[in-house]
């Protein structure tokens, strides 16, 4: 059996149930706690710098947790065996170096952090420890999304690929860190646009070779459309649009090869449209509602197994190394890009 990751007064990692904490209490924390209660993974701690959201999220939990205002005190009090990290992305980066220096496995949110060279270090740094270093990417779990990368594969060599994504996430957010231009990371690229750019890179599977991209801010502080061009190694080609303000959330992915086509679309109140199309044969469909599991339970799995976590480790679906490429290339779109 693996010795334990601290030898203070948490419980082994390894245990059946991982002793963890939420950092930030906002939205997107609630959906860690429902995720991470439907996994038995006690959540003894808390951690936002605001007094009323921790009150709220405590109130939500089955058993007090202990409540922290900074992340250094709660590393600093040796209870847990891993954190979620449920804040703006600006923050990720120095939140996981605390966490991995403290030896605590972590699952953070997207798109992970903002810069390539610290993204590689930090995975460095947690397989240099030891230490379980995920990031939350529920798309890549989806049946739709596990559907479409498999017929990636049936049709390539894939010549095209068209994504657009339409939210109204310019009303649900327009109170939020995500609209406020103070750090690195806000703005609809990185916060719902990252997803699916990530899935693009899935499904292509071949190197980035060129990008041309513009941001459009609109009347606001920071990105709220984004229109990006896609080149890939081998000649395939991509168009991904963005809107951040649309009138309703909408989905459309479109995969063209020399084998046939695949495709998604989705809208609200209508039903959901999802096949595979070989050359010369019928439609097949697919079953969106086939998911794998979620990132809170991948994560909570890999720590009850008892595994390790070291260089040689094969990388999980949620593994924070595969998220690299999608941090490369949202930092080339934003250092590329055409502003409107």
């Amino acid at each position: 059996m693996s010795s334990p990751v601290q030898t203070d007064t948490r419980t082994d990692a390894h245990s059946r149930r991982p002793r963890v904490a939420l950092v930030g209490c906002g939205g997107v924390g609630d959906v860690h706690r429902e995720r991470l209660a439907r996994e038995q993974a006690d959540i003894v701690a808390l951690c936002d710098p605001d007094a009323d959201a921790l009150a709220r999220m405590a109130g939500l939990l089955p058993a007090r947790p202990r409540l922290f205002r900074t992340e250094q005190d709660l590393l600093e009090a040796g209870l847990v065996d891993a954190v979620v990290l449920c804040t703006p992305h600006h923050l990720h980066g120095i939140q996981v170096r605390a966490a991995l220096d403290a030896g605590v496995h972590v699952l953070c949110e997207k798109p992970f952090v903002v810069e390539a060279g610290e993204a590689a270090a930090l995975v460095r740094a947690a397989r240099e420890r030891g230490l379980g270093l995920f990031v939350s990417f529920p798309l890549r779990s989806l049946g739709h999304a596990l559907f479409l990368v498999a017929a990636a594969g049936r049709i390539g060599p894939l010549q095209r690929v068209t994504i657009s994504c339409g939210e109204r996430w310019v009303d649900e957010h327009a109170r939020t860190w995500r609209m406020r231009a103070g750090g690195p990371g806000a703005g609809f690229l990185h916060d719902a646009g990252a997803p699916f750019l990530d899935l693009l890179l899935r499904i292509v599977d071949r190197p980035v070779t060129e990008v041309d991209a513009v941001l459009e801010r609109g009347a606001f502080d920071v990105d709220v459309r984004a229109s990006v061009r896609i080149g890939f190694k081998g000649g395939t080609r991509a168009d991904v649009v963005l809107l951040g303000d649309s009138a309703e959330r909408i989905e459309r992915i479109q995969l063209y090869g020399e084998g046939g086509t695949a495709g998604w679309s989705a809208r609200e109140d209508a039903v959901p449209d999802l096949y595979l199309r070989p050359a010369g044969g019928l439609a097949v469909s697919g079953d969106p509602h086939a998911a794998a599991m979620t990132p809170d339970a991948a994560f909570i799995a890999a720590l009850r197994s008892g595994r390790g976590f070291g260089p040689d480790t094969a990388p999980d679906l949620f593994d924070a190394a595969s998220a690299l490429p999608l941090v490369t290339l949202l930092e080339r779109i934003t250092r590329q890009a055409a502003w409107k």
